[in-house]
C-alpha cells in the first residue's frame, strides 16, 4: 500500500514538474519562438525572391547607385578589391565570413538573449523584424545590381570559393540583385548593439569588428556597394529612434495615469475623512 502511494505521489510530482516546464519560457513560449523566428526567415527568404528577374531596373538603378557615389566622391570598392586581391588567402577568409557569420551569428544572438539575457531579447528580435522587414520592401521596389555583376570588379566567391550563386541571375534561390540595404552589415550592427548594451564587461566593445568585418566582406567580394551598408544603418537608426519615441511616449502616459489614479484616490480618501 505505501509502494503505491509513493508511486503515485511521485507519478503527480512528475506530471506538475512537467506542467511547470511546459508553462516556463522553456516550455511552450520556446517552441512559439523557434516557430516565429523560423517563419520570419522564411518569409525574409521568400520575399527576396520576388524581383530576382527584373534585370533592367536592377541595373538601371545601380548606374544611379554608381552616380551618387562618384558625386558624393567615394567610389572605394574597386580599389579597396584591387588591394585585397593581392592577398588570396584574406580574400577567402572574407568570403567565408561573409557566408558563415550571417544567419548563424543572428540566429545564435537570439538563441543567447533567450536563454541569458531575455529581458533584452524581445527587443533586439522587433528590431531585428522590422528592420528586416523595412528592407524588404526596398529590396522589392528597388532592385539593385551588386558590383560584381559590373564591369571592374571580380566575383571572388566564384574565383576563390565557397560559390554560393549561380552564374545565371535568374536561376538559383537567392535573389541576386536584392543588393540594397545590405542585412548582412545591418544584422552584425544588430548584434554588435545586443552585446554591448547587455554585457557590462569592457571587452564587449571588441564585438564591433563583426559588422567592421562584414561591412570589409561585403565590398570585398563583391556583393554590396558601401551605400547598401550605409543604408542599413539609415534604417536600423531610424528603428532605434522611432522605438525610443514610442517608449518615452508609452512612459509618459503610464506615468501619468499612475498619477492620476494617486490623485483620485487621495481625493476620495480626503473625502472619506471629511465626511
Amino acid at each position: 500500500m505505501g509502494a503505491t502511494v509513493g508511486t503515485t505521489e511521485r507519478g503527480e510530482s512528475q506530471r506538475g514538474s512537467l506542467a511547470l516546464w511546459w508553462r516556463s519560457r522553456y516550455g511552450l513560449r520556446l517552441l512559439l519562438e523557434a516557430g516565429l523566428v523560423f517563419g520570419l526567415l522564411l518569409t525574409y527568404m521568400r520575399v527576396r525572391q520576388f524581383t530576382r528577374g527584373d534585370l533592367r531596373a536592377a541595373f538601371a538603378n545601380t548606374r544611379e547607385v554608381i552616380q551618387f557615389e562618384r558625386w558624393i566622391g567615394l567610389p572605394f570598392e574597386d580599389d579597396l578589391q584591387r588591394a585585397l586581391l593581392t592577398h588570396p588567402e584574406l580574400v577567402r577568409f572574407l568570403n567565408h565570413y561573409y557566408l558563415w557569420f550571417h544567419f548563424p551569428v543572428a540566429i545564435g544572438l537570439l538563441a543567447w538573449l533567450y536563454w541569458r539575457h531575455n529581458d533584452h531579447y524581445f527587443y533586439i528580435r522587433r528590431l531585428m523584424a522590422v528592420v528586416t522587414f523595412l528592407a524588404l520592401i526596398i529590396h522589392v521596389a528597388y532592385p539593385l545590381a551588386p558590383p560584381r555583376m559590373m564591369p571592374g570588379f571580380v566575383d571572388t566567391m566564384f574565383r576563390y570559393g565557397p560559390s554560393i550563386y549561380t552564374r545565371n541571375t535568374l536561376e538559383g534561390a537567392a535573389n541576386q540583385i536584392a543588393a540594397m540595404p545590405s542585412l548582412h552589415f545591418g544584422w552584425a550592427v544588430i548584434a554588435a548593439m545586443a552585446v554591448i548594451q547587455v554585457k557590462n564587461s569592457r571587452w564587449r566593445y571588441l564585438v564591433v569588428l563583426h559588422p567592421f568585418l562584414m561591412g570589409t566582406a561585403i565590398v570585398a567580394t563583391a556583393n554590396h556597394w558601401w551605400v547598401d551598408a550605409a543604408a542599413a544603418g539609415l534604417i536600423i537608426f531610424f528603428c532605434w529612434g522611432v522605438a525610443k519615441i514610442v517608449s518615452r511616449v508609452l512612459n509618459a502616459r503610464e506615468h501619468a495615469w499612475e498619477e492620476g489614479s494617486y490623485a483620485s484616490v487621495s481625493q476620495t480618501s480626503s473625502t472619506n475623512v471629511n465626511c
